[in-house]
């Protein structure tokens, strides 16, 4: 009978230590979510099928039909730039501008070369003709060097104003679940502290 106490603390130490992992991950997931989700939205004002910049990398959310059945609407591309002219070979993806500043993502067919100076012929996989406009070097965002298939349903959900409410009610919510539950720790903590001196005086 002497030990039950301890045994009893073992027991609801256990459990307390799984709510602590419970709420841990929890924190791991929600943080960065959140943060993402805000940057997303921030860069929503600007471009709504652009997603983060960085390292010479562009990444894009398809939002066509035209590369069928190579990419496909919702799926994400990561866009490399910065590639000499010359790097740039027939059946290469490319993410360039049109003369109305409209960005496209479709195939190189044909390359030409006046003096150095170099311009693609474009297509969609999905389309049947070639595109009107001829693609000058300096038009070309980048080579596209990954997909992520349907990965923009994803960037689509963070950009969400109802998703990102949602994920910052339930971190609060968590929070205070964290902090009743470190309150009733100190005060089992108190309690059997004065259960013990009480015993000690006893004995």
């Amino acid at each position: 009978m002497r030990y039950e106490p301890d045994i009893i603390s073992k027991k609801i130490e256990k459990k307390h230590k799984i709510k602590k992992l419970f709420i841990l991950i929890l924190y791991i997931l929600l943080i960065p979510t959140i943060i993402f989700s805000l940057f997303l939205i921030i860069l929503e004002l600007g471009n709504s099928h652009e997603v983060p910049s960085f390292l010479n990398i562009d990444v894009y959310t398809i939002s066509s039909e035209s590369m069928r059945p190579k990419l496909k609407v919702n799926d994400i591309i990561i866009v490399k730039k910065g590639y000499p002219s010359n790097k740039y070979k027939v059946g290469n993806i490319i993410t360039f501008k049109n003369s109305d500043g409209k960005l496209i993502t479709h195939r190189i067919i044909q390359i030409a070369n006046d003096d150095g100076e170099y311009s693609f012929i474009t297509k969609g996989d999905n389309n049947e003709v070639q595109d009107d406009e001829i693609v000058k070097y300096n038009s070309v965002v980048g080579k596209v060097i990954y997909t992520m298939p349907k990965f923009g349903s994803v960037v689509k959900i963070l950009k969400n104003n109802f998703f990102f409410g949602f994920c910052i009610v339930l971190l609060i919510a968590i929070l205070l679940y964290d902090i009743r539950i470190k309150n009733r720790k100190i005060s089992r903590k108190l309690t059997r502290e004065k259960y013990e001196k009480k015993s000690e005086f006893y004995f």
